[in-house]
């Protein structure tokens, strides 16, 4: 074979070779250097340019992208590297899948004199035919001799204001009353209203969720026999729109006095979250019985009402010992007075003190199983009604709504009573029932804004009646979540919605603070971004699939092995 045939033969290989390689389509895995992928999380009202500066000085050759919070959430998926500027003023959950280091740049406020709201607390049900209370804790730095304005806003409208008056530094409690506009989940706006020259109104303002409805409250007041100490908190009671008395008074053996369906039964206990009994000598061991189960295994509350030294049967329902005092004048008892008085000798650690004399307990709250039991020991504090400008009722009324929401059979307890747009807010059901009876079906549906309502999936929580869900809150309208037990209670919660924050700057620093170290990413400012930023620096690397024959330069050595062959074979006079 001449050496021309031998090219040819060469040429012609090269050729079918590259083009049955392109029909096979090889794939090669190789490693290839790539950018370092990283978010920066804008979480902060401020303008934060100069620091999204800093952080590209800081990761040169990195794809940074920018993203602002979206439907209350974190905007970092899986596999980026996330990079928050905060400055505490806006609030997002965390996604639970988010793997891998994440870094906190603060944004930094002026110094100088400034006012900053720590907790705005709110109970989450108010009834509409009473005034609320918001407990608003401020701190101040350099605010002595001057004064804070709180004024607490639903909507457009002021329901509630205070004026705080500094005389010092440091941290204050105000009380700040508030009266409902309607009902529904309503947000609140609890805001310190900025001054001249203050450092920075970013921390000046809290919002938050209450449920405002026109629910009666169900009360058992029970006497065993007649007690004017029982008797004056009934009277409390009855003259509060608020609640729904239904009581019943031994005056004789086979001989009673009150409202019909209020013998101890358990289907009475099962319908009312508190129970208030007096005249506790009168009270039989069975009766005593029943209501020891409405408190531990119910988790109803029980109020003990004595108007002498706790003794017989009724001895069960107390823990510790408790003796007997009197005394020529009254003493102050938390926000009662009173002469004659049952003190506590030692409380537990798990005890809840609403009042003391000279250290020594006298309404004490004490957990049992599920419940809770409430002894007053200011026996005679009915006498002294007249001359506390009407601290008596107040305290009463305020007490038995309080102590009656934490014994309700059904309760629904909602994480975040306020939401921003778009959020999951989970809740949790709890329905609990008198020992021996059966279990019903519970159900859960929402209805946001004008809606129609919507079923809510619930799934057992593990313990016997608790069920968890959550809430989708969409469209931007405040939702309304309702609970329905078969032949049971219903129960209703509302879900407010606020674009603001809802958690004061210091705690929501302080949490951003705990995921960057929980994640091992940094915590500094925009002045030491560079140290901060350090675990982001490395280029990392990924295999990467390549399809060699799909590059379209192939064609060049394909073109020229079948033309040289061709003009090899015209030369030497081939066809």
């Amino acid at each position: 074979m001449s050496r021309d045939a031998l090219v040819r033969l060469g040429l012609r290989t090269v050729a079918a070779a590259i083009a049955v390689a392109a029909i096979a389509d090889p794939v090669l895995t190789v490693s290839r250097p790539v950018p370092h992928r990283v978010v920066v999380a804008r979480l902060a009202s401020a303008n934060v340019e100069a620091e999204e500066a800093a952080i590209r000085s800081a990761l040169p050759g990195a794809d940074i992208s920018v993203r602002a919070a979206s439907h209350g959430r974190v905007p970092c998926a899986p596999g980026e590297s996330c990079v928050i500027l905060a400055d505490g003023s806006v609030a997002a959950d965390w996604p639970d899948d988010l793997e891998g280091p994440v870094s906190l740049i603060r944004v930094g406020t002026p110094a100088g004199p400034n006012v900053a709201i720590q907790s705005a607390l709110v109970a989450p049900a108010q009834s509409a035919a009473a005034s609320g209370v918001v407990l608003a804790t401020l701190t101040g730095t350099g605010m002595a001799g001057r004064r804070t304005e709180i004024r607490i806003t639903d909507g457009a409208a002021t329901v509630g204001s205070a004026v705080h008056e500094w005389t010092a530094d440091g941290e204050a409690a105000i009380e700040v009353a508030w009266w409902p506009l309607g009902d529904g989940p309503r947000a609140l706006r609890v805001a310190a209203l900025p001054f001249d020259g203050e450092a920075s109104a970013i921390d000046n303002a809290i919002n938050v969720g209450v449920t405002v409805n026109s629910h009666r409250t169900r009360v058992l007041v029970f006497e065993a026999r007649p007690s004017w100490a029982s008797a004056f908190v009934r009277r409390a009671l009855e003259d509060d729109p608020r609640f729904e008395v239904e009581h019943r008074v031994g005056l004789a053996p086979f001989l009673v006095a009150g409202t019909s369906g209020t013998r101890l039964t358990v289907p009475t206990l099962d319908a009312v979250p508190i129970v208030v009994a007096g005249g506790l000598d009168g009270l039989g061991a069975g009766e005593v019985s029943l209501l020891e189960r409405f408190v531990r295994e119910r988790g109803g509350t029980l109020i003990l009402v004595p108007d002498r030294e706790i003794a017989g049967a009724a001895a069960r329902l107390v823990s510790g010992q408790w003796t007997e005092h009197l005394e020529a004048s009254p003493s102050a008892v938390g926000r009662l007075r009173a002469s004659e008085t049952l003190r506590l000798v030692r409380a537990t650690p798990f005890d809840t003190v609403l009042g003391a004399i000279a250290d020594r307990p006298v309404m004490v709250v004490s957990p049992v199983g599920r419940g809770r039991v409430v002894v007053s020991g200011a026996m005679d504090a009915w006498r002294h009604r007249d001359a506390d400008g009407g601290a008596f009722d107040r305290f009463w009324r305020s007490l038995v709504l309080e102590s009656a929401s934490a014994g309700e059979a059904l309760q629904i307890d909602v994480r975040q009573p306020i939401a921003a747009p778009g959020a999951h807010v989970p809740f949790t059901v709890r329905h609990r029932l008198m020992e021996g009876a059966r279990p019903r079906t519970v159900t859960a549906s929402a209805a946001c804004g004008a809606g129609v309502a919507g079923p809510i999936r619930l799934w057992p929580h593990g313990a016997t009646g608790v069920f968890n869900g959550a809430v989708p809150m969409e469209g931007g309208e405040p939702c309304e979540l309702r609970v329905e037990v078969e032949e049971g209670p219903v129960a209703a919660r509302g879900i407010a919605v606020t674009t603001g924050a809802t958690g004061s700057v210091t705690a929501v620093m302080r949490e951003l603070e705990r995921i960057a170290a929980h994640s091992g990413g940094g915590i500094g400012d925009a002045g030491t971004a560079t140290e901060t930023l350090a675990g982001m620096l490395q280029p990392g690397a990924a295999p990467t699939p390549s399809h060699p024959m799909r590059s379209p330069w192939w064609m060049s050595p394909f073109v020229a092995c079948l033309g040289l062959e061709w003009w090899l074979r015209r030369r030497s006079g081939l066809r």
